[in-house]
């Protein structure tokens, strides 16, 4: 619900009768919406840590970016889409996710941004690459294409393919040399 409707779009009886529990026992598991909210906020930090504890295989080589692009961050995924609409309602200054969902934004940055930094260091990208510059626009794509697959994407005919993780492989391979685009 929080991922279709925003934090400030649902109600706990909207979420309870989703899932199918009575209001009472919402109320006996999160006694109001900010402790709900806390708890997804939680679930979304475990997923930014797995994306961190593959950092390491997510930098090896443009192919392996990609493959974390798929099962880390695919815009049509849960998790992202989730991330995507409390990130935009995060900007109002009175959500009481705001801090921690601005700190799950910079940890995917920092996180792309290290995968661009390694591939700078072994003379993959670019010149005039800035693999901190690369990490926020391929995250900023990623947000951008889960707001899409739940918008622009419904209202399309089911014959045309938007393809969001071609549309994000272009934008790793913007930032590649020529040469690296056909090795992986």
């Amino acid at each position: 619900m929080f991922a279709d409707h925003g934090y400030h779009g649902s109600s706990l009886r909207e979420i309870s009768k989703h899932i199918g529990i009575s209001h009472s026992g919402m109320l006996h598991h999160f006694d109001c919406k900010t402790a709900l909210l806390d708890g997804v906020i939680d679930r979304l930090e475990e997923h930014a840590q797995s994306a961190l504890d593959r950092a390491p295989e997510l930098r090896a080589n443009r192919g392996a970016l990609l493959q974390g692009l798929v099962e880390l961050w695919h815009p049509a995924a849960l998790p992202i889409r989730l991330l995507a609409t409390l990130d935009a309602e995060s900007v109002s200054e009175d959500h009481p996710g705001r801090y921690r969902m601005a700190r799950l934004r910079k940890v995917h940055e920092h996180i792309l941004e290290d995968c661009f930094t390694s591939f700078a260091e072994q003379g993959l990208l670019r010149a005039g690459t800035d693999p901190a510059f690369a990490g926020r626009a391929l995250f900023a794509q990623v947000l951008n294409l889960a707001v899409r697959e739940k918008t622009v994407q419904p209202l399309q005919h089911r014959s045309h393919d938007d393809a969001p993780l071609k549309d994000l492989a272009m934008q790793v391979d913007i930032f590649f040399l020529e040469e690296q685009l056909s090795v992986d």
